[in-house]
């Protein structure tokens, strides 16, 4: 209430139990999205390590960007907290390197071999550091694709993600390798930070698939077809696919060795899960079960407390369809937040600040299947009643919601047209057309959903429960 809202933060922080200051994760929230706007701007350079603060000469690896996980998490908030904009340095920095980082691949893969990857530490001239990490250039394509997917930005897809999309793709073109059975591996990949360095890493097939899955939707929507594009599908089909082992796990390598008491703090091969795509509760419902069985052996922070761990697993828990996120956010709090709120993984790390906010997103609003889910790692005891505006949803929707006392509405505005399922945890009982050129109907008798067609850009709003 008042009394604790009116609480200086490191109080609240001190004082923190889960469930007992909402207001305090909103605040969070909030502060993830003032620090990318302060730290990404237009002209400048992206949100490093410590987004833009820094007071040494000798900064924690280097105030520079890691592509393992930490460079993509500054980002994952940029499209769905509706700050498309700061998202752009991030692609100024990976075009304006591009030439440095084709000649370090071709100087360590060979003169023969095309296009781009990267080593896990890059700089801001393109230089890299620690041990590579090539399937990043697949990773930072989702972050390319995902820009153009909010938005429909036709002329950003064309001019600057088509060409980054297929550098990336001949590249792996030329580096994967065929098994006897004629499936395809990317040879000698690594699962961030976990394991030796061997064929057919879960983590790199699924990237690899991501990549190609883009690069294929992106050529059908420019009306580019032929050599590149034909090789791509093929590949395509051929990629070893993630597997369920012994214990009823996602495997993490192609050899089913995962130990069920291994807590590593990477969840590297969960990757198709958040921020990818390949798995989903609804399409892949036995992969699903399978990433939940490894997500929830790994324990909740893993080997060691750092403040990305955090936001990731609350993400990848609310893309499984579970309220489980809710105590990774608590957890944040407890173990990993500095009374002026930044987040640690010590002295300072501000990928856990900008994670949080991104995985709050995730459990308040889904777009990545086409359709828009809401509210789908809400746990109602834990928050009974709340509300959202503002969020953004792929297909250029905006999103707000209200929720309390087993009823939800949802407001939405089509910024293009388009047509889209929206679905909330209760049946569809009223539908309102607030500007025309709208048509709204239930959605095949599939209760929590309504099918909404938006011939041109408008505004409606729909009741649940």
């Amino acid at each position: 209430g008042d009394l604790v809202s009116r609480t200086p933060d490191d109080a609240r922080v001190a004082q923190y139990r889960p469930g007992q200051d909402p207001e305090l994760l909103a605040k969070l929230f909030h502060y993830g999205r003032y620090l990318l706007i302060a730290s990404s701007r237009t002209n400048g350079l992206p949100a490093n390590l410590q987004g833009l603060w820094n007071d040494s000469n000798q900064p924690p690896w280097h105030s520079d960007y890691h592509t393992n996980i930490n460079v993509q998490m500054n980002y994952w908030l940029a499209e769905p907290a509706h700050l498309a904009e700061c998202h752009v340095p991030l692609f100024d920095l990976l075009d304006k390197t591009l030439p440095v980082c084709e000649e370090a691949t071709r100087a360590e893969f060979g003169e023969q071999v095309p296009g781009f990857c990267y080593r896990t530490s890059l700089n801001v001239f393109g230089g890299q550091g620690w041990e590579w990490n090539a399937t990043a250039n697949a990773w930072c394509a989702i972050h390319y694709w995902d820009h153009y997917a909010f938005s429909g930005d036709d002329v950003f897809l064309r001019e600057r993600a088509w060409p980054y999309f297929e550098g990336a793709s001949r590249f792996w073109l030329a580096r994967l390798e065929a098994l006897d059975d004629g499936r395809l591996v990317v040879p000698k990949g690594w699962s961030p930070e976990h394991g030796p360095r061997e064929d057919g890493v879960t983590y790199d097939q699924l990237l690899v698939w991501e990549l190609f899955r883009i690069t294929e939707r992106a050529a059908n929507l420019l009306g580019i077809s032929g050599g590149l594009v034909e090789e791509v599908q093929n590949a395509l089909g051929r990629l070893v696919g993630p597997s369920v082992g012994r214990w009823g796990q996602l495997m993490e390598w192609m050899e089913d060795r995962d130990d069920p008491e291994d807590r590593h703090r990477h969840t590297s091969h969960l990757i198709g899960v958040y921020p990818g795509t390949r798995i989903d509760p609804l399409e892949t419902p036995e992969l699903a079960e399978a990433a939940r069985v490894a997500l929830a052996a790994r324990g909740q922070t893993g080997d060691s407390r750092r403040s990305w761990t955090w936001p990731w697993r609350a993400a990848l828990w609310a893309r499984l369809g579970s309220s489980k996120g809710h105590a990774m956010l608590d957890g944040l709090v407890a173990h990993n937040l500095l009374p002026n709120l930044v987040t640690t993984h010590p002295p300072l790390q501000l990928d856990g600040n900008f994670g949080v906010t991104a995985a709050i997103c995730e459990m308040l609003l889904q777009s990545h299947t086409g359709e828009l889910r809401c509210l789908p790692g809400v746990d109602f005891e834990v928050w009974p009643s709340g509300s959202f505006s503002g969020l953004k949803a792929r297909g250029s929707f905006e999103v707000g919601a209200r929720w309390g006392q087993g009823a939800v509405t949802v407001d939405v505005v089509s910024k293009r047209g388009g047509v889209v399922v929206v679905k909330a945890p209760y049946p569809c009982r009223a539908a309102t057309d607030v500007e025309r050129g709208i048509s709204i109907a239930t959605h095949g008798g599939e209760e929590g959903a309504a099918r909404v067609e938006t011939r041109e850009a408008g505004r409606y709003q729909l009741q649940f429960g």
